[in-house]
Formats: C-alpha cells, structure tokens, sequence
C-alpha cells in the first residue's frame, strides 16, 4: 500500500523491515514486496542507526515495470543487469532518489 497506492503520501519512502526471519525466500519476498532494508532480529541499536543512516545517505533508484514498483532490487549491480533475474522485456523507468542526509556531514 505505501508504494502503490495513489493516496500515499511519499511511495519512495525508505522501509526497513525488522524479522526474526531471514531465510532466503523471507528476503526475496520482502525485495520483490518493495522493502528497502531487512534488518535480522536481534539487532543493536546502532546497527538500527547505521542501517537508517545509510539508506538516507544512500538511497537506492526506484524502479517501476507494469508488475514492480519499489527500490532497485540489486544492491551492488548496475542498472544495466545481464544475470538470469534480469527484466524479460527490458523496460523499465528509473527515478533516481536524491539523499536525504549530506554524506559529508553524516557520521557513522
């Protein structure tokens, strides 16, 4: 609903959600779902600040196809991905995220 629904007030919104569970489906499902970060319980608080400040440092492109809307789903891949997950018909519209924090002035 935060990503696709037209009365949201921010879809790009970053969303880090918190799981006892971090199996590989349990992932790949929240990815797909639209969140930004899972974060495995039992976690710190500083890993919690360290993941937050990250991604508003550093937020990922959005991406949206006629099935997917959320942030760009490969981390460390460029937008031009030629693996077996890539897009089959290769459309997509990209919008870039600015950050929400100075990289200069943020310490972590």
């Amino acid at each position: 609903m935060i990503r696709q629904s037209n009365e949201s007030s921010n879809p790009f919104v970053p969303i880090i959600l918190c799981a006892n569970h971090t199996d590989k489906t349990f992932v790949t499902a929240a990815r797909d779902a639209g969140v930004t970060e899972v974060l495995a319980k039992p976690f710190s608080a500083k890993s919690l600040y360290e993941r937050i400040v990250y991604i508003v440092a550093n937020p990922r492109p959005f991406i949206k196809t006629k099935t997917f809307f959320g942030p760009n789903r490969r981390r460390n891949a460029g937008l031009n991905h030629a693996g077996p997950e890539r897009r089959k018909d290769g459309k997509a519209d990209v919008t870039q995220v600015p950050p929400l924090l100075d990289k200069t002035k943020a310490s972590v």
